[in-house]
């Protein structure tokens, strides 16, 4: 692997197979894509998590910021605000008020409108990211920690959150089933989970090919499209509440999803 940089290698997050049949190319080299049997796409190899915790910050982009265009970063912000609508629209209208964890929550700028009915807690593997976003969840009654989801979820204890965030997430995170899974157990009966991720179904996707937004390796180690990411929430116990054509349009380059324990 270049630059030295540690790894490890794993199997099929989805059906835990490790049997692939199909090599993705998209111009990624050295990190390898891969289409398993069971249809999820992954990268078979990434980088160990402590590498992670300090090169591979899930909020950073790999360009300089001083080599992106003004244009570029105004279209990133509009973006920024509209996602935050969004996450803003789906809490208010189906996460009850109360103890909301949100993983990969990098500096907790996202609930700077989100409702103080809403106590923030988070985990992040970035240093940075988790430090600040624990200086602003502290303030509203709650903490950010820096680690691995499937390392400290259990330190929540049971039947302790309304809602969950996993936004921007699942795409980065080397064992989704699991923390999926973990998560169950720290939400209440009436909880409900947002997630959002990258379509790999998407149009763009088809038409840019490797130049696709939502390619970023080697931090981007999973892709969903609308089938996995059902089959895999379904696997883990979860009912879906909300995800409609429109949540999933194969214009979009994201998807959005609500689903609660079963």
């Amino acid at each position: 692997m270049e630059n030295k940089i540690k790894t490890k290698k794993r199997f099929c997050p989805l059906c835990k197979e490790s049997n692939y049949n199909k090599e993705l190319f998209y111009n990624s080299k050295p990190w390898k894509l891969v289409q398993c049997r069971c249809s999820f796409i992954y990268m078979p190899e990434v980088p160990i998590y402590e590498r992670m915790k300090n090169e591979f910050s899930w909020e950073r982009n790999f360009e300089e910021e001083e080599s992106i265009s003004l244009k570029k970063k105004i279209r990133r912000k509009v973006k920024a605000l509209i996602k935050r609508d969004k996450l803003k629209y789906l809490l208010d209208h189906y996460v009850e008020e109360g103890n909301v964890l949100d993983i990969g929550c990098g500096s907790g700028a996202k609930f700077e409108n989100i409702s103080d009915d809403f106590i923030p807690f988070g985990i992040d593997i970035s240093e940075e990211s988790a430090k600040k976003a624990n200086l602003l969840f502290e303030k509203r009654g709650g903490k950010a920690i820096c680690a691995p989801s499937t390392k400290v979820l259990d330190e929540f204890g049971d039947n302790k959150f309304s809602g969950a965030i996993l936004r921007s997430y699942l795409e980065h995170e080397h064992e989704p089933f699991e923390v999926l899974k973990n998560l169950r157990f720290t939400l209440k009966d009436r909880a409900r989970v947002i997630i959002k991720v990258p379509n790999y179904d998407s149009i763009n996707r088809k038409i840019r090919k490797e130049k696709w937004c939502g390619f970023h390796f080697p931090d981007h180690v999973n892709h969903f499209t609308p089938k996995t990411l059902l089959k895999m929430v379904k696997d883990t116990n979860y009912d879906v509440i909300k995800f409609n054509f429109l949540d999933y349009l194969p214009t979009s380059d994201n998807m959005w999803m609500v689903i609660k324990p079963r």
